[in-house]
């Protein structure tokens, strides 16, 4: 089964290249010929917030820069949603059930739901989604990540999702943004990535694309004429399952409430000093995707706060654990390099202390996560040293440290990515360099570009030690990271990590069941990855934002995807300023 397998992939390489990176591009506008003309007058007064970066296409098969991905979640939905806290909720589907083996979902639309030029949303539309994302061919965001799903339609209104190899946290999976099939149906897989529709978009969120161009997104409240007598906001009534086999009731129809917002506007910069000096002339309400000490310090002149959105994205040490590194072979050792590294440190200098300490390889704010199977390793230097010691290293009369069975001094080599491309991988390789040097190793650091640092040498597994950035997932799933199988140029194992054990219970963690079970087979799996220490964890790096304090309504919870954020979005609204 590979939804997440290869997502988990396509994730860490945005992660790994910088997920900020400046993209200029020809000026586009949703007014072209064919274009649904807007019905909405342009807003008086929207949210304005500013991103380094730009936003080329913004459809589920094209986007994958942060704004592309932030504007495709406001214009589209998925079957379900998230919803407070650590709950996903009923979206274009109301309720669902599962077979007794978690192989196969069927989903149950909402009557009534259009897409923004009127046209009913149907199971079709779910066929066609799944379809173009499973197809060979098709080589988009999430290429290849649904190959082993396949889905049935039994009427206009019920589909059927069944899985080859049945997964715990599928439901979190269909989060997917669904795409219209009247009007990309015609369209080969492999063309939808380029097909204009990425720039003239139509949608079945609560927000439709007005204008884009090179220089901004305008999105505009959006609602259908069946939709505007549901005052409560989409699907409230819809419950979270009470476990991953559970079936909600099901809710009214009905989906999308007009939002308070009169509009929201992403105003596109070429780099971190056009963006804050247009927080400084006041011409923006928002910005995103500034490193966490500009955010910390826009957020400090007055009239403004950070809004922290605890993610899934881990920041760990890599090491390589192939037959070719035996240096890297005891666990002992494992633990006596991460006993070396001050994380507390990392987050608060590396990351201004917009992180959480990661003391296991699930984040502490996963439903997933046992503090008990994932005692905390202390900094303490002098106990890494002690470590060495007893694994059988030795320090050589030259300096260094010569390895047990090695009869020379072990030299290190740290990739990270440019500081350019993601400034928080590279400064904690930098940091990590300083503190195994400071217990007497050898080390150096050296930054690759982001194709480079991927292609060439972690999937090749052509390293000694790598800062990786991963997103875990809101329901987090180690098996690409860590099993036997996914040692190939097309896994995410870098680390070439090869326990027969181990991969027991990663399937045994990522198989469906009600929550105690899955509880009890996380706290097995996260007991035996403290006691191997694979990977040398560091820190879950938080979503942040600074907002003005007119921006009133988002509630943070955590998130796995950049759209996350705005789960919410229809409770915002915006003071008017004088």
């Amino acid at each position: 089964m590979q939804v997440r397998d290869r997502a988990v992939i396509g994730i860490l390489s945005l992660v790994l290249v910088g997920l900020t990176g400046v993209v200029i591009a020809p000026s586009l506008t949703t007014e072209e010929p064919g274009a649904t003309p807007s019905t909405t007058l342009p807003p008086t007064h929207p949210y304005v917030e500013g991103i380094v970066g730009n936003a080329l296409s913004v459809s589920p098969f094209s986007a994958q820069s942060v704004a592309e991905r932030q504007i495709v979640s406001l214009l589209f939905r998925g079957l379900v949603r998230l919803g407070p806290d650590d709950t996903l909720v009923g979206d274009l589907a109301d309720h669902w059930s599962v077979d007794p083996t978690g192989a196969a979902w069927t989903f149950h639309l909402r009557r009534g739901l259009t897409w923004q030029d009127g046209e009913p949303i149907t199971s079709e539309d779910v066929l066609f989604t799944v379809g173009a994302l499973s197809d060979p061919s098709y080589t988009g965001p999430g290429a290849s990540s649904w190959r082993e799903v396949t889905a049935t339609a039994t009427d206009a209104q019920t589909v059927t999702l069944t899985l080859a190899t049945p997964l715990g946290g599928f439901l979190q999976a269909v989060t997917q943004e669904i795409a219209p099939a009247h009007l990309l149906a015609g369209v080969a897989p492999a063309d939808l990535p380029a097909d204009p529709f990425g720039r003239t978009p139509i949608g079945s969120g609560a927000f439709r694309l007005a204008t884009l161009d090179d220089t901004h997104a305008l999105l505009v409240p959006y609602i259908s004429d069946a939709e505007a007598n549901v005052p409560e906001g989409p699907n409230a009534g819809s419950p979270p399952p009470t476990d991953s086999l559970a079936t909600p009731t099901a809710t009214a129809p009905g989906g999308a409430a007009l939002p308070y917002l009169d509009g929201i506007e992403f105003r596109f910069y070429q780099d971190i000093d056009a963006l804050t000096s247009a927080w400084g002339l006041g011409e923006i309400s928002g910005a995103a995707g500034l490193p966490a000490d500009v955010a910390t310090r826009l957020a400090a002149g007055g009239g403004a706060h950070l809004l922290r959105y605890p993610s899934t994205t881990l920041f760990d040490v890599t090491l390589n654990l192939r037959p070719s590194h035996p240096e890297f072979r005891d666990p002992a050792v494992r633990i006596a390099l991460l006993k070396a590294i001050d994380r507390d440190a990392i987050i608060r200098d590396a990351l201004g202390g917009l992180a959480t300490r990661a003391d296991g390889l699930i984040p502490p704010s996963s439903w997933a996560f046992d503090p008990t199977a994932s005692p905390a390793v202390p900094f303490d230097p002098e106990a890494a040293r002690a470590g060495l010691l007893a694994a059988g290293w030795k320090l050589a009369d030259g300096g260094g440290w010569i390895p047990k069975g090695a009869t020379d001094p072990l030299t290190i080599e740290i990739l990270s990515p440019q500081a350019d491309a993601n400034p928080a991988a590279y400064a904690i390789a930098d940091a990590v360099a300083q503190a195994w040097g400071a217990i007497g190793l050898t080390v150096s650091h050296t930054a690759l570009a982001g194709a480079d640092f991927v292609g060439e040498h972690l999937q090749v597994g052509d390293f000694s030690v790598a800062v990786t950035g991963t997103t875990i997932g809101l329901d987090p799933d180690l098996y690409p990271l860590l099993a036997s199988s996914q040692t190939t140029q097309r896994g995410a194992n870098y680390s070439g990590l090869q326990d027969a054990s181990l991969d027991a219970l990663l399937v045994r963690a990522r198989a469906p069941g009600p929550d105690e079970a899955r509880l009890a087979a996380y706290a097995a799996l996260q007991a035996k990855l403290a006691a191997g220490t694979y990977v040398l964890p560091v820190a879950f790096a938080d979503v942040v934002v600074v907002v003005r304090d007119t921006l009133t309504g988002p509630r943070p919870r955590p998130v796995g995807a950049p759209g996350d954020r705005f789960w919410d979005v229809l409770t915002w609204r915006l003071a008017a300023t004088r």
